[in-house]
């Protein structure tokens, strides 16, 4: 088999984020405020951003109206690893990402037209993805080759951005419940790409188009009024447009062709519980627990069917995350915060070489935050995150099944974020 065909089973790149502190493709957590706690916030709303985008019966928990300001600055270390056997003999190399810092921003806007009202009102905007992936041609002379790069490199840019209007009913003194619809706009530059097509006949692309997507959430949050809080969430499957690409490919006998595909890539359903005590003095404590439906979700539950020889989906496995935060009130304008999230890997080692480009798999994330109120209900938040470096190791893919060979991808980040939060 030629070596541009086996190259071509690992040119296969993610289409939604590389955002590297995620479960899966879900984002953990939204904000400034909601990253410093490890995204906890089904029971426990510390500000709206994180209230909105995890439970949106918890906005009416909020002592304020309040809206809130964020941008987080994400730095992702990758490396991919390959080797194959050819006609010259074993190829490996090690070639370092390129991708530079990804910015995600967010904005909550929370209100209640008056104290004595059920009902309160809200609207989330953030980008709950943001990916840039860059691996240059590696053919190094005299330091050997990497296999999966010695054809060309590749690249991803995604933008995926979310709207949530959300109303939250009072429905008794201790329980709320809210529901919001969700709108997402997206764009996926991804080169070369796979999905939906032959695996060794990956499409060079000129360009896309930017896709709608659409789905719900609703939850419920209850106030045992001893000092802890309880909470569910349901959100629907993010049901989209198909992405569109166009390009051109290589065919059997080396000529290029042009070519398009069309690819059904929803985002998964996902289940969020929690609960929360703030019984310490000037402290509050939270723990959520949610489950992500990869497996059953168009475009991430199906893989390369050997068969056809058609990559139908990335083959990822639905997950479980848990995550926990604290907030401790320091002085009567500082505030500290910390938090863990550790979620299990969606993409098994089978299916590592759909992967490659922007693997997302980071299990263990740590965040440590402040937050500082320098004028009358105007409170500034920064934090800081690390996502633990893992790995994801896979054979080589060819249409007729596994080949000779290996291919890894790693991944570690670190992240910035600051956040503006006024309240009135």
């Amino acid at each position: 088999m030629k070596l541009s065909i086996r190259l071509s089973a690992v040119l296969v790149v993610i289409c939604l984020s590389q955002a590297a502190h995620a479960q899966g493709v879900m984002l953990r957590g939204v904000g400034a405020v909601n990253e410093a706690v490890g995204g906890t916030a089904t029971a426990m709303p510390l500000d709206a951003s994180g209230a909105l985008y995890w439970n949106p019966a918890s906005i009416s928990a909020l002592p304020k109206n309040e809206m809130t300001l964020g941008l987080e600055l994400i730095q992702p270390h990758s490396r991919v690893k390959s080797s194959a056997p050819t006609s010259y003999g074993l190829m490996s190399g090690s070639t370092k990402g390129e991708a530079g810092v990804v910015p995600v921003p967010s904005m909550g806007f929370v209100w209640s037209t008056s104290r004595r009202s059920p009902f309160t009102y809200g609207i989330g905007l953030a980008g709950v993805g943001g990916a840039a992936s860059l691996y240059p041609h590696d053919t190094t002379p005299g330091l050997g080759v990497n296999p999966v790069l010695a054809q060309h490199g590749r690249s991803a840019t995604v933008v995926v951005m979310q709207m949530t209007p959300t109303v939250s009913a009072q429905v008794t003194e201790r329980m709320s419940i809210g529901i919001a619809p969700i709108i997402d706009l997206a764009s996926a530059n991804v080169n070369p790409m796979s999905l939906g097509r032959d695996l060794d006949k990956p499409l060079m692309t000129y360009g896309t188009k930017y896709v709608w997507a659409g789905g719900f959430q609703i939850g419920t949050l209850y106030d045992f009024q001893n000092h802890f809080k309880a909470g569910f969430m349901f959100k629907s499957p993010m049901w989209a447009e198909k992405l569109y690409f166009s390009g051109s490919y290589i065919d059997a006998q080396d000529r290029l062709q042009p070519g398009s595909v069309n690819f059904q890539l929803n985002l998964p359903m996902t289940l969020s519980a929690g609960v929360s005590y703030d019984g310490f003095r000037n402290t509050v404590i939270g723990m959520d627990v949610r489950y992500f439906d990869y497996s059953n979700t168009s475009g991430l539950a199906k893989g390369i069917n050997h068969s056809t020889g058609t990559v139908e989906g990335l083959g990822w496995e639905s997950v479980f995350s848990i995550s926990v935060g604290v907030e401790r009130k320091i002085t009567n304008r500082l505030k500290g915060r910390m938090g863990y999230c550790w979620n299990e890997n969606p993409i098994p080692s089978e299916s590592a070489v759909l992967a490659i480009s922007a693997p997302m798999m980071t299990q263990h994330v740590l965040s440590f935050g402040a937050g500082y109120i320098f004028a009358k209900d105007l409170e500034l938040s920064v934090t800081y995150c690390h996502g633990f470096k893992a790995t994801v190791t896979g054979p080589f893919d060819t249409p007729a099944g596994h080949a000779t060979g290996s291919v890894s991808s790693t991944i570690s980040a670190d992240s910035f974020v600051a956040g503006l939060t006024k309240k009135w």
